[in-house]
């Protein structure tokens, strides 16, 4: 049910009733202002009201059925609608006005045979007027005017002047529709912009995923040509000199143990580079004991190259596990920020400390390098910066870069737990 509406604003003239032409004016005035449908019904109401001189007023709006959806109304306080109870269902009357070609005026509602009586708690109510709200076949619904002033029946002026009020209350439930679908529309024009927005964006990111993914592949493919492919052409040549030595008669043996210890040394230089490639594309300690031996190792492996010393240091890491999304991004963004130290920063030291508290988990990867001005640095790497950047939202995290030139640089990886 709508809150009843007041009378207060239509109350035209100084000092007595204003002409009834001037108070539907006003009334009319006062719509034609509005483009919100539920304050046009509810000045409908109290315009209605105002025009007959009546106590109350109100306007049902029904449905493709005939029943009553919304019963505004006005005359009558909160209180006693409460009392009063459920709305109106279109039967008695209410319904007679709903068939009715036009107005139905009486000067007492309670001796009309269709009168169907009113509820419990009811205000008692004699003098009556329904006017259908409608235009041609389309029928909003109907407004009823009840207890005149004075106890006065209503009038033909009465009548006359409700039903020029009510289609001008077509016009302005029909404008404040047409508002309502063009505000949808607006919506569903901005809803399509912010999904058309989503997909170029998610088009642009599965792009450079797509790009990564490539220049990783190629990456992978240099690396196996350029330092296993010629490791194993080396073995195959060291194999030949073997083949030579043994059949070259006196001394074939020495020659031969020689270059078979120079094919060994050639083949497991191979193993080895073949391991450090596979652990570069995903460390198996990684997934057999966790996020810190991984970060460990990637620490021991930079001190071994014997350019910067790494260290690892860990503060309140309670668990063993974290997820295997998590763990994944925190390696490759700390992966990626050594390389580019090793890269670009020239550092004597680097140290990676992991910070877990409240539920969160901080990363800071810092150097002592050459340090950058922040925002004028290429971006290095396949990934770089960026790239850091999307794995870190993945798990709703954040990375944020901070540089002073000549005293290193910082990366900061922060990311919920759980």
């Amino acid at each position: 049910m709508t809150t009843p509406t007041t009378q207060q604003d239509l109350q035209g003239g100084a000092g007595g009733r204003p002409l009834k032409v001037q108070t539907l004016l006003e009334a009319v005035l006062l719509l034609a202002g509005e483009h919100e449908l539920e304050t046009v019904l509810g000045r409908i109401v109290a315009g209605a009201a105002t025009i007959a001189d009546a106590r109350y007023a109100a306007l049902g709006i029904y449905d493709e059925t005939g029943a009553i959806e919304s019963f505004i109304h006005c005359g009558m306080d909160e209180d006693s609608s409460a009392r009063i109870g459920s709305l109106p269902g279109g039967h008695g009357l209410l319904g007679e006005v709903i068939v009715a070609g036009g107005p139905i005026r009486l000067t007492d509602l309670g001796l009309d045979p269709r009168s169907g009586g009113f509820p419990p708690n009811h205000p008692p109510m004699r003098t009556f007027l329904g006017v259908p709200v409608g235009r041609g076949s389309r029928r909003y619904g109907n407004l009823y005017v009840t207890e005149k002033a004075n106890g006065e029946p209503f009038t033909d002026e009465d009548e006359a002047m409700v039903v020029a009020f009510a289609a001008f209350a077509v016009g302005a439930i029909e404008s404040a529709h047409l508002v309502q679908a063009e505000r949808a529309r607006a919506e569903a024009l901005a809803d399509l912009a912010v999904a058309t927005e989503r997909i170029g964006f998610k088009r642009e990111i599965l792009a450079e995923i797509l790009n990564a993914q490539e220049s990783e592949r190629a990456r992978v493919s240099r690396d196996l040509h350029d330092d296993i492919g010629q490791a194993l052409t080396s073995v195959l040549l060291g194999l030949r000199l073997v083949e030579s030595a043994l059949a070259s008669g006196a001394g074939a043996i020495d020659d031969a143990s020689r270059r078979t210890e120079q094919v060994r040394e050639l083949a497991a230089d191979a193993l080895r580079r073949t391991r450090q490639l596979a652990f570069d594309l995903r460390p198996t300690v990684l997934d057999d004991v966790g996020l810190l031996p991984a970060l460990e190792r990637l620490a021991a492996d930079m001190t071994a190259r014997g350019d910067t010393t790494a260290t690892v240091v860990a503060h309140g890491l309670a668990v063993e596990r974290l997820s295997p999304q998590t763990e994944t991004v925190v390696y490759r963004v700390t992966q990626e920020a050594l390389t580019n130290i090793t890269r670009h920063a020239s550092a004597a030291t680097a140290s990676i400390t992991l910070i877990v508290a409240e539920g969160r988990m901080r990363v800071l990867v810092e150097d002592d390098g050459s340090g950058f001005e922040t925002g004028t640095t290429p971006t290095p790497g396949h990934l770089g910066l960026r790239g850091m950047a999307e794995r870190a939202d993945l798990v709703g995290g954040t990375v944020q870069l901070s540089s002073i030139p000549g005293a290193g640089t910082t990366v900061l990886l922060e990311l919920p737990l759980g």
